[in-house]
């Protein structure tokens, strides 16, 4: 039986894959934002929690945050990507599922490994690596510059990203829509 998971699913984990990058400073706090994963994907089912990471593994998604976090999104970047995540739903397509803790390069691996989804993100513009890397970069954009009290130790920013997001907070929150995670008020 084939496993679904919804874009609710996989946006949260984008998003919480950039809040363990801001707050992986400690196992302890990294260990925190694990045990606050969002009510909706404990409750699919189809989502395991993975154990906190180690030294190791802290370092190396540190490095794949400032990676993504640095990666410049293009101009059209936000309705382009609220676009592409309705047709991979139109379609039936999901990314697949996170598996602990794999670096960007796995991620992309494991997306370009869905059978049918390369011509959906190529129809939208992307590939696989500009789709994971968009959507990383979006949500390290989004998470520190909304939460700036609590990112004292968050990557370096593309300020083009942090420009994009700042004049565009419509898009922002269609994209955010899209992937479930409506905030409840305006930025």
């Amino acid at each position: 039986m084939k496993r679904r998971y919804s874009l609710k699913t996989i946006g949260a984990v984008f998003l919480l894959s950039a809040a363990v990058g801001l707050s992986a400073s400690t196992g302890a706090k990294a260990q925190q934002v694990y045990s606050s994963q969002p009510q909706d994907s404990q409750q699919s089912g189809n989502f395991q929690q993975p154990p906190a990471p180690d030294a190791a593994q802290l370092a190396a998604m540190r490095k794949d945050v400032q990676v993504a976090a640095s990666y410049q999104l293009p101009d059209d970047f936000l309705p382009r990507m609220t676009t592409t995540l309705q047709a991979l739903q139109d379609a039936g397509l999901q990314p697949p599922p996170p598996e602990g803790h794999i670096s960007l390069d796995d991620t992309i691996k494991r997306v370009e490994s869905v059978p049918g989804i390369e011509p959906v993100l190529k129809s939208q513009g992307f590939t696989a690596r500009q789709f994971v890397m968009g959507l990383t970069s979006f949500g390290i954009t989004y998470a520190v510059t909304s939460h700036a009290a609590d990112a004292k130790d968050a990557p370096r920013l593309n300020p083009h990203n942090v420009s994009l997001l700042q004049k565009n907070p419509d898009a922002v929150r269609a994209l955010l829509q899209q992937m479930g995670n409506q905030p409840t008020q305006p930025q």
